[in-house]
């Protein structure tokens, strides 16, 4: 029987198939598109951890498959007669009932790394959303600000108009006040003179008569 596949072999698909002599095919990421040569389970591992393209939810249920039991392999090693190197079969077999508890207060090197893995993502994450809502915070700020300035500013050409259009309409009723205190006094004028004038012919008018 073969090798069964690991779940992150689907997270890849193949760029350059393996050959007569090259034993491992040229795996390419689904997700971010970098071609991973000589494609081996750790290689391929190790570029999960720094896949840009990965997001958080895939990168979790790959990990979560990734901790599921498998049937355990065993490798015979047997040398072909035309190579120099050695070939590697895989034969099933079915795993243990009883399998190693696990010892209370300890976890296993890859899981803490893969913790650790998501906690700095977690955390880059939030920074980089706490830096993103700063800088709206800011520029919503600025922009309150250049608002209550044109407030401030439309508010003190309206005060200005109105103090203007109050003006002229004060210079216009103290020339109106000018002009018909003007008028009064012409008229006083002439009265006073029509009197003199009156009164001046009153008298010779007597006098003759005398």
């Amino acid at each position: 029987m073969g090798r069964p596949p690991l779940p992150i072999w689907k997270e890849f698909r193949t760029a350059v198939p393996a050959e007569e002599g090259k034993r491992r095919a040229d795996m390419e990421c689904r997700h971010c598109r970098t071609i991973v040569k000589n494609a081996r389970p750790t290689n391929l591992l190790r570029h999960r951890v720094g896949c840009p393209g990965l997001t958080d939810d895939i990168r979790l249920r790959v990990e979560e498959a990734d901790d599921r039991p498998a049937p355990t392999p065993v490798r015979q090693s047997a040398v072909g007669a035309g190579h120099s190197e050695e070939e590697e079969t895989v034969v099933e077999r079915p795993q243990a009932t009883e399998s190693r508890r696990p010892t209370l207060g300890k976890r296993s090197r890859r899981e803490e790394d893969d913790g650790g893995n998501l906690v700095r993502l977690a955390s880059q994450f939030t920074e980089k959303m706490a830096e993103v809502i700063e800088c709206q915070r800011q520029e919503l700020q600025l922009r309150r600000e250049e608002l209550e300035f044109q407030r401030e500013s439309f508010a003190t050409k309206m005060e200005d108009k109105r103090r203007a259009r109050e003006e002229e309409r004060q210079a216009r009723r103290e020339q109106r006040e000018a002009d018909r205190q003007e008028r009064m006094d012409l008229a006083r004028i002439e009265n006073e003179k029509n009197l003199a004038f009156l009164k001046a012919v009153m008298e010779s008018s007597g006098q003759q008569r005398k």
